[in-house]
Order: structure tokens, then C-alpha cells, then sequence
């Protein structure tokens, strides 16, 4: 049988991630594994030069990584607090190659993502990103779509 030992878990901090968070902490306890959540930051270098100076870019990417690192710090306070075996993650980068990428770098045994994220054209990126995930990933993917998930 195959031992699922750490899990990795995409999170965008939507209401989304927060339900997803819950769910993939549940499954953690009852397999007895680590959780690695992972929030990427997308790489604004493919804008220089289009949008403005590289240095206005770099400030705005500053300040994106200050409002993630304070996000996730928040996060986890609110959702992992109470399981240790829990860490997250911050990187930079395409956000499919980045989450698979930290998947195999965490050794994952599994990724749990939802299957949309924030509302809007976020929504429709995220449904990409799941999608994105699924088709490239070597590690399985369980995807969750909270808006067809029968209440309890």
C-alpha cells in the first residue's frame, strides 16, 4: 500500500485555501503526516520593461513578498496552530512549476489543492493552476471543489 508521509498544500489565502487547509490537515492527522504549505509568489521579471522600471517592479515584488510572508504568518496561526507537524513555504516563480518543483522538493507524497481559488479572474487562474498541476505533476494531486462538496 502506498504510505502518504507529506503532503503538500497549494494556498492562494481565498476562503477557498481555507477550506482546503482544513480538509488536507484532517487527512494529515489520520495518516500520520507532515504538511508543507506553499504559497507562490509569480514573478513579475516577464513585465520589465512593459510596465515600468525594473526597480519599480522590484519595490512592487517587495512589498508582495511582505504581504505574503504577513498572509501566511496568519494563515498557519489560524489554521495549523494546533499541528505541529506543519510548515509553509514561500517561493517565487510560475506557480504550476513552483508547486510541483516544491513537491518533489519536500518529497510529497501527495498535493491537495482546491480546485478554484480567489473570486474573479483569480478564480479562473487558480482553476488553471489546479489544472496545470494535475496534467504536469509526477506526484498525485487530490483536487477539492468546495463549491460541489456536499455539507456534512
Amino acid at each position: 500500500m502506498v504510505e502518504i508521509k507529506n503532503i503538500l498544500v497549494p494556498v492562494d489565502f481565498s476562503e477557498v485555501s481555507e477550506f482546503v487547509a482544513e480538509w488536507a490537515k484532517d487527512f494529515a492527522k489520520k495518516l500520520n503526516a507532515k504538511i508543507h504549505v506553499v504559497f507562490v509568489l509569480e514573478d513579475l521579471a516577464a513585465y520589465e520593461g512593459l510596465y515600468g522600471l525594473v526597480k519599480t517592479l522590484t519595490d512592487l515584488e517587495n512589498v508582495l513578498l511582505e504581504g505574503a510572508q504577513k498572509s501566511m504568518e496568519d494563515f498557519m496561526k489560524k489554521h495549523f496552530a494546533d499541528y505541529p507537524e506543519a510548515q509553509s513555504i514561500i517561493v517565487k516563480g510560475d506557480v504550476v512549476e513552483k508547486i510541483i518543483e516544491t513537491g518533489e522538493k519536500v518529497k510529497a507524497d501527495l498535493i491537495v489543492m482546491g480546485t478554484h481559488g480567489k473570486k474573479g479572474l483569480d478564480r479562473i487562474l487558480f482553476g488553471s493552476v489546479a489544472n496545470g498541476v494535475v496534467k504536469n505533476s509526477p506526484i498525485p494531486v487530490l483536487t477539492i471543489n468546495p463549491y460541489r462538496l456536499k455539507k456534512a
